[in-house]
C-alpha cells in the first residue's frame, strides 16, 4: 500500500513537471516570433500578434484549469491520504512525513502556476485590484515585503496595453521571487497623459546574467512586449539590487 501512494505521488510530480516544461518551450517559440519582428512591419503585423496573444492566453486557462481539476485535485487526494497514513502508521513515520511535506509543497506550487497561467481579466476585477492581489499573494509567503503604486488611471487604457503591462510586471516580479533574495521590493506605476512609467526594484543580490550582457528568458519577454508597445527599458543591476524601468506611449498602436 505504501508503495502505491509513493508511486502516486511520484507520477504527479511528473505530470507537472511536464506541464511546466511544454508551457516553457511554448513561451520560448512565442519570445522567438516576436524578436523576428521588424519595427517598420510592427503595425502591419500587429492583428497577428494579437491573435498570438489570445491564443496565449487560451492556453494559459486551459493548463491552469487542467492542473486545478486535475492534478491538483488528485494531489489534494493524496495529500489527505498521506495525512491519515501519518495518523496511523507505526513504521516509515519518517519517510511518510517526507512524503507528505513533498506533496504539500507541490500542490501549493501548482496553485501558484495555475493562478499565474490564468487570464489576467477574471472575476470582473480591474487591473489595479489584480495587480494588488498579486502583491499581496506575494507578501503572503513572508520571503519578501512588496509594494505596489499606482497613480493614474489604467483600466482605462487599450485592453492590448493593459495585458502587455500586467504581463511585464507579474513576469519581473516572479523574478524578483525566484532569484533576487531580495527583503524589499517595490512597483510604481504612473499614468500622465501620455506616457505611462512603470518601475520595479528591488535590494536583492543583482541579475548576473544582465552584467554578463545576457538576458534570461523573462528580461527578454518582458524587453519583447516593451517593444511592441513602442515603449523603451532601462535595467539597472548591481549586488546591491535591481531597477527596471519601463516607459510606454498611452496610445501607442494608433
Amino acid at each position: 500500500m505504501m508503495v502505491f501512494y509513493l508511486t502516486g505521488a511520484i507520477i504527479m510530480l511528473l505530470l507537472i513537471a511536464a506541464i511546466i516544461v511544454y508551457a516553457f518551450l511554448h513561451q520560448k517559440k512565442v519570445v522567438q516570433l516576436r524578436s523576428a519582428l521588424q519595427d517598420e512591419e510592427l503595425r502591419g503585423q500587429q492583428a497577428v500578434f494579437n491573435a498570438l496573444q489570445e491564443g496565449q492566453e487560451r492556453e494559459r486557462s486551459r493548463l491552469a484549469e487542467e492542473l486545478h481539476d486535475g492534478v491538483g485535485a488528485r494531489l489534494s487526494g493524496l495529500k489527505m491520504t498521506t495525512e491519515h497514513l501519518k495518523l496511523v502508521a507505526t513504521e516509515n513515520v519518517e519517510l511518510i512525513g517526507k512524503v507528505y511535506t513533498g506533496i504539500s509543497e507541490t500542490l501549493e506550487e501548482v496553485r501558484e502556476i495555475s493562478h499565474n497561467l490564468l487570464p489576467y481579466f477574471v472575476n470582473g476585477k480591474d487591473m489595479e485590484q489584480l495587480l494588488s492581489d498579486r502583491i499581496q499573494g506575494l507578501n503572503a509567503t513572508g520571503q519578501c515585503n512588496y509594494s505596489l503604486l499606482i497613480n493614474g488611471q489604467l483600466s482605462s487604457l487599450d485592453k492590448t496595453i493593459q495585458l502587455h503591462v500586467f504581463r511585464m510586471i507579474s513576469e519581473l516580479l516572479t523574478n524578483v521571487q525566484r532569484h533576487a533574495q531580495a527583503s524589499l521590493a517595490s512597483v510604481q506605476i504612473n499614468r500622465d497623459d501620455d506616457m505611462l512609467g512603470i518601475v520595479v526594484e528591488d535590494n536583492g543580490v543583482g541579475m548576473p546574467a544582465q552584467r554578463s550582457g545576457k538576458e534570461g528568458i523573462g528580461l527578454t519577454t518582458v524587453s519583447s512586449r516593451v517593444s511592441v508597445c513602442k515603449g523603451t527599458i532601462t535595467t539597472d543591476s548591481s549586488p546591491k539590487g535591481t531597477c527596471v524601468i519601463i516607459e510606454i506611449p498611452v496610445n501607442p498602436l494608433v
